[in-house]
């Protein structure tokens, strides 16, 4: 049996017919269903599914963290670097110094990949959304960032469009024509202007012409864990190594974070 429960760990197909239900059980216990069950898994919580399905098979039975966590890489992935895996997981996992994620920690993110339309086109657009936590210990997701073509403004056309620096000996009487100018639209901008894309999305939702059609794909970043980032997203296979898992494992100090969260997350 100890044996058995050890390779649950692994990936196999059942050899014979009589293993199927076992094999679907397994399945089903090892299978990653919610992000806050990988969070638990992650801080080896003890009410996760999976232990308490080991202890049903065998009250006994205990297995290291660094093997739990193991469990949640996409295995299917060949490109690990295999070295790098370890060592994260034996930091997270270091018995005097162990690393837990927190649900209502600020250093993690939902990205939502959407269909949307807008001003009655078909179009993409991305969500970032995070956990904010409310003064009555209460908490919601709330929109962080957002990032498409259409929320952003396009580089000039023209670089000699501008309005004349005498303008105001005229009482400005051409910003009406600068403001019409769509193509040159950032030559009447300061250097340095930063396009608030999540202020466009809400102000076109408001005005009602962008709506979400569906979200397609979600992938989650924590960057929680000292020296490190990651992703996660939902692999629906049939097999023990399912759910949501580990997609990306990034070293990462504080200013790459930063980096990341400005280049990659959309966040100003």
């Amino acid at each position: 049996m100890r044996g058995y429960l050890i390779a649950l760990l692994l990936c196999y197909q059942p050899g014979a017919a009589q293993d199927l239900l076992r094999y679907r059980n397994d399945n089903f216990a090892l299978e990653v269903k919610q992000v806050d069950e990988f969070i638990e898994r992650f801080n080896n919580d003890d009410h996760t599914l999976i232990k308490k399905y080991l202890q049903k098979l065998d009250s006994g039975f205990r297995f290291e963290r660094g093997q739990l966590l193991k469990t949640l890489f996409n295995a299917a992935d060949s490109t690990w670097r295999q070295p790098e895996v370890g060592r994260f997981i034996a930091s997270v996992s270091d018995s005097t110094k162990p690393v837990y994620l927190d649900f209502f920690d600020d250093n993690w993110f939902a990205e939502l990949r959407c269909t949307v339309l807008y001003k009655g086109k078909t179009d993409s657009l991305r969500l970032i959304m995070k956990v904010q936590r409310e003064r009555n210990n209460a908490s919601k997701w709330v929109f962080v960032g957002a990032a498409a073509d259409f929320l952003t403004l396009p580089k000039s056309k023209d670089p000699a469009a501008s309005l004349n620096p005498m303008s105001h000996a005229v009482g400005f009487s051409g910003i009406d024509r600068a403001l019409s100018d769509q193509k040159n639209v950032r030559n009447y901008l300061p250097r340095g202007f930063e396009n608030h894309a999540l202020a466009i999305f809400v102000q076109e939702t408001r005005n009602n012409l962008l709506r979400i059609q569906q979200v397609n794909r979600i992938t989650y970043h924590f960057l929680q864990v000292d020296g490190w980032l990651f992703t996660l997203d939902n692999y629906r296979r049939n097999t023990r190594n399912s759910g949501w898992l580990i997609s990306r494992l990034i070293p990462a100090n504080a200013a790459a974070k930063l980096d990341y969260k400005l280049d990659v997350l959309n966040l100003k």
